[in-house]
C-alpha cells in the first residue's frame, strides 16, 4: 500500500499535469482560483503533506500555502554561525511538509525598502529574518503583517504595535562569566572588540563584560576596546592591525564579540609577537568550527547554532496559529568552552 502522497498522484486524480498541481500548491500567480481551489481540496482529501490535518469543510484560499520564507542579507554564506541554523530551519519546516523559500536582500533593496518579489501575503505563511539590522527595512517587512520571527536584531529596538517574535542566544551571563575568569586570572587591562550596536547580542555580550568589570572596580575598558561601527571591515587583517597599533597601549585580555573577530584579532596580534595566551589572552563567542582548529583553540561560548534553528521554526509556527499572542523573546542557553587562548 503507499504511504505517502506526492504532487503526481494529485494530478492524476484531478486530470491536471504535474506542473499545475505544483504551481496550484505554491500560490503560482498564474493559476486560476478556481484551479487552486481544487487542487487545495483535493490535498486535503488525499492528505497530502500539511494539508493533512487540514479539514476540506475549513478550506478558503486564504488557507495556508506551505511556504516560509527566509529572509536574509544576500552575503549570508559569508557568516560562519548560521550554516548550521538553517539546516536546522529546513529540516523543522520538512518534517511538518513546508517549503523553505530563500529570499536574499541586497544593499539595494535595503536603500530601496524593497522586498524580494517571493514576499507576500498570497505566497507566504510566515517569515524568518537572519541579519536583517537595519530599521527602517525591519519597517518594510513588518508591514506585510505576515507573521514574522527574528534571529537577533538591532538592539533596543521598539515597533509600536508590530506583531513578532525573537530568539536569541543567551549572552550576558555567558560574557560575563568569561570575563570574571579573566580577572580570577588577574587581568586589569581588558579590552573588548566589536561593534555593541551592530545587534542586540553585541550589545548584551558588551554589557556583560562591562557588569564584569564593574563589579570588580575596573573602569578602564575604553582605552583599550575597539568598537567602531560595524561598516569597518572588522575581518580585515590589514585594518584590524592598524586599530591595535592605533590603541594606547595593548591590554592584557580581549572579549570579542564573536569568534571571527576573535580569530582575526589573534592572528594580528601573533603577527605583531605577542604570545597568546603566555602575554594576552583572547576570548569569542559562538563556537564555530574554527574555534577549535586555531593556533592555539579559542576561549569561547557555545551556542546551539542547529537547536536555533529548528526552536525558530517551532516559534513561527506559533505566532502563525495564534497571531493574537502577545511578543515574546527567546533565550537559548549557551556554555562557556574553555581551550587553550586563555591560561
Amino acid at each position: 500500500m503507499k504511504s505517502k502522497v506526492t504532487v503526481q498522484d494529485i494530478a492524476d486524480a484531478l486530470n491536471l499535469s504535474r506542473n499545475t498541481v505544483s504551481k496550484a500548491l505554491n500560490n503560482h500567480p498564474k493559476i486560476p482560483e478556481t484551479t487552486r481551489e481544487k487542487v487545495i481540496k483535493k490535498a486535503i482529501e488525499m492528505k497530502y503533506k500539511h494539508f493533512a490535518h487540514m479539514e476540506t469543510a475549513h478550506f478558503s484560499p486564504t488557507s495556508r500555502t506551505g511556504n516560509i520564507a527566509l529572509l536574509t542579507r544576500n552575503d549570508i554564506n559569508a557568516i560562519s554561525f548560521y550554516s548550521l541554523t538553517i539546516n536546522g530551519i529546513e529540516e523543522r519546516l520538512r518534517a511538518q511538509g513546508y517549503n523553505l523559500i530563500l529570499a536574499l536582500v541586497t544593499p539595494i533593496d535595503i536603500q530601496n525598502k524593497t522586498l524580494p518579489p517571493s514576499i507576500n501575503k498570497k505566497n507566504i505563511d510566515g517569515i524568518i529574518c537572519i541579519e536583517i539590522f537595519d530599521k527602517v527595512y525591519i519597517e518594510t517587512v513588518l508591514d506585510t503583517e505576515i507573521p514574522t520571527v527574528f534571529i537577533d536584531m538591532i538592539p533596543n529596538a521598539v515597533f509600536p504595535g508590530r506583531k513578532y517574535s525573537m530568539v536569541l542566544m543567551e549572552n550576558i551571563f555567558s560574557t560575563y562569566t568569561l570575563t570574571k575568569m579573566l580577572i580570577s586570572n588577574g587581568h586589569k587591562e581588558i579590552g573588548f572588540i566589536g561593534d555593541i550596536n551592530h545587534c542586540q547580542s553585541f550589545y548584551e555580550r558588551w554589557l556583560g563584560f562591562q557588569r564584569a568589570l564593574m563589579e570588580s572596580g575596573i573602569d578602564n575598558y575604553a582605552d583599550f576596546s575597539i568598537t567602531l561601527e560595524d561598516t569597518n571591515p572588522y575581518l580585515s587583517n590589514e585594518w584590524m592591525e592598524k586599530q591595535l597599533k592605533s590603541l594606547k597601549k595593548i591590554p592584557t585580555a580581549f572579549v570579542c564579540a564573536n569568534d571571527d573577530i576573535a580569530i582575526t584579532a589573534m592572528r594580528n596580534l601573533k603577527n605583531l609577537g605577542f604570545q597568546i595566551p603566555d602575554e594576552i589572552e583572547v576570548t569569542g563567542f559562538d563556537d564555530i568550527s574554527n574555534a577549535e582548529i586555531i593556533d592555539p583553540p579559542l576561549t569561547t561560548v557555545h551556542a546551539f547554532r542547529h537547536e536555533l534553528g529548528v526552536r525558530t521554526v517551532e516559534f513561527l509556527f506559533s505566532r502563525i496559529d495564534q497571531p493574537e499572542r502577545p511578543n515574546e523573546t527567546l533565550y537559548l542557553e549557551t556554555r562557556v568552552v574553555k581551550r587553550y587562548s586563555t591560561r
